[in-house]
């Protein structure tokens, strides 16, 4: 039998987790229009089971084009109701919370309380009056309405999938909730790497405090312009050479575990 894990990284934080059988979705999502990042049309539909780490329009606006009739999608209470409200049938929803366990196939997963990093409002500020949103006008009222109707209300989760032996640390965002004894020494840890200008200074210290054996980077890519950026991760990267190994995909790029 060959007990590998397989990971897919479409880009932001869909990834998908492929043990035998069994398959696992994470954030999945379509880009705009105009993202030079492309998604197939059909690219989720063999994948029944989603999992939602937080309410942002970056990892839930896709899924009411995702979801199927035997589809069920794990989420808290917030994404869970702005997802009822796009359409999305109740279901096709399973509401969780931290420290929910369950299984799909033959993965066992584990909700952990997580946090959001900090957004400041001047961060946003800037973001949104930026010269990039303002030379890219076109269909700049419809992408904020979208962007602003899905709210996260410090609901974010980390999960931890455990299959064949080894345990895969999903981290909702680049943030540990100060209460919380998170797992450490995983065998792979997903960071989400956006979000603060310190951003390689806030990775290095969570992994100093998970220490896991293998980092996959996530969300350092420019998939929801002209809001997103691509972020420089080479830093993180330098430091983390004597410490563990660090895996940065292409799109739709693959690792085997």
């Amino acid at each position: 039998m060959n007990e590998k894990i397989n990971i897919i990284w479409y880009g932001t934080a869909s990834v998908r987790i492929t043990a035998g059988s069994s398959q696992l979705l994470i954030d999945p999502f379509f880009p705009f229009s105009d993202s030079r990042v492309k998604i197939a049309a059909d690219a989720y539909d063999d994948c029944s089971h989603i999992l939602v780490s937080h309410g942002h329009f970056d990892h839930i606006s896709s899924i009411r084009d995702i979801v199927r009739n035997d589809t069920t999608v794990y989420c808290t209470k917030a994404p869970y109701h702005t997802l009822c409200s796009k359409g999305v049938n109740e279901k096709n929803l399973r509401l969780i919370k931290p420290r929910s366990s369950f299984y799909v196939g033959d993965m066992h997963i584990t909700a952990y309380k997580g946090k959001h990093i900090s957004l400041n409002m001047w961060s946003i500020l800037k973001t949104i009056c930026s010269r990039r949103v303002r030379h890219n006008l076109k269909g700049i009222n419809g992408k904020l309405k979208k962007i602003v109707s899905c709210l996260e209300k410090k609901e974010t989760l980390c999960y931890v999938v455990e299959v064949y032996g080894k345990r895969i640390l999903i981290l909702g965002s680049l943030a540990l909730a100060d209460d919380i004894d998170y797992p450490t020494g995983v065998d792979l840890a997903f960071f989400p790497y956006q979000g603060s200008q310190k951003i390689c200074d806030i990775a290095l210290r969570i992994y100093d405090k998970l220490r896991p054996q293998a980092v996959l980077l996530t969300h350092f890519d420019d998939t929801f312009p002209p809001f997103s950026s691509e972020i420089d991760t080479s830093d993180f990267e330098e430091h983390m050479k004597q410490r563990a190994k660090v895996y940065k995909l292409p799109h739709g790029g693959r690792l085997e575990i």
